[in-house]
């Protein structure tokens, strides 16, 4: 009874916060989509929200011709749009960097501020080599070759428990597939863990869905970008979370860095 009552109660809060989101007046407030990495210079995406309602009224601002500066330090320029709501600067963005966004849209200043974090030091791995069985049609190795293979370990310093996100990716040509795709969609060549905060992680070899040589990248992130991965948000469109680096704004302003370490994946004998 009392887990019923729990789901009702959930349900009944989600009802209300369905209906209060699509009756709530819409305001056109701009979608930024941005991620600042040392070696490049700053992109940033603007486009605009998709509403709920088909009545919505949409501001006279036109996306490709907003008066967009970045500030770099001390540094203010006015960035270049390129089309499709894109615009671009020159400057090169390096570690420790600190930067504001600011732009007028819709009567209203939007201002997004961000820094890029330090690269991730000490990155290891606990081998080179991963070995992972050929799964195919008819023979389907035993329990016993499962548990025969070890992990890979990776780890970094990380004494203030900020976020790290790793990323996984096959960077073969002709990537072998581990398991036989013939009846089915192949994967992605590549695949990301959840973000962390600890020192370290494991990957399990029944991970890796191709053999070869992958590239492992460690990402040191922000919170914000930690909480848009939390939130399974992934194209500019969806980006219409509320961010506490962007005022008068939704999407995602932040900065980056990383490093990167090779692994081979070969096949293990049964």
């Amino acid at each position: 009874m009392k887990a019923r009552l729990i789901v009702l109660i959930s349900i009944v809060v989600f009802f209300s916060y369905s209906c209060e989101k699509l009756t709530a007046p819409f305001t056109d407030s701009p979608v930024i989509e941005s991620y600042l990495s040392p070696g490049a210079t700053p992109l940033v995406k603007v486009s605009r929200q998709i509403p709920f309602a088909g009545n919505a009224v949409y501001s006279d601002d036109d996306i490709n011709a907003l008066a967009i500066t970045i500030k770099k330090g001390n540094e203010t320029h006015t960035m270049t749009p390129v089309g499709d709501g894109t615009y671009t600067d020159s400057s090169v963005i390096g570690e420790g960097d600190e930067f504001t966004l600011s732009f007028i849209y819709n009567l209203r200043k939007v201002l997004a501020t961000t820094s890029i974090p330090a690269k991730p030091s000490n990155f290891t791995a606990s081998d080179d080599n991963v070995s992972v069985v050929r799964m195919t049609e008819g023979a389907m190795p035993s329990m016993g070759s499962f548990g025969s293979m070890e992990p890979l370990s990776l780890t970094w310093d990380n004494e203030d428990a900020s976020y790290y996100i790793v990323v996984i990716e096959c960077v073969e040509s002709e990537p072998d597939p581990v398991r036989d795709f013939s009846d089915s969609i192949p994967p992605m060549n590549m695949f990301r863990k959840r973000p962390t905060t600890s020192q370290g992680i494991e990957i399990r070899p029944q991970e890796f869905q191709y053999f070869g040589q992958h590239r492992i990248i460690l990402f040191h992130v922000l919170p914000d970008y930690a909480s848009l991965y939390d939130e399974k948000i992934s194209s500019s469109q969806n980006l219409t979370n509320p961010s506490t680096s962007i005022a008068n704004g939704y999407g995602i302003f932040t900065g980056l860095n990383s490093d990167t370490i090779y692994v081979q994946v070969n096949e293990s004998a049964r």
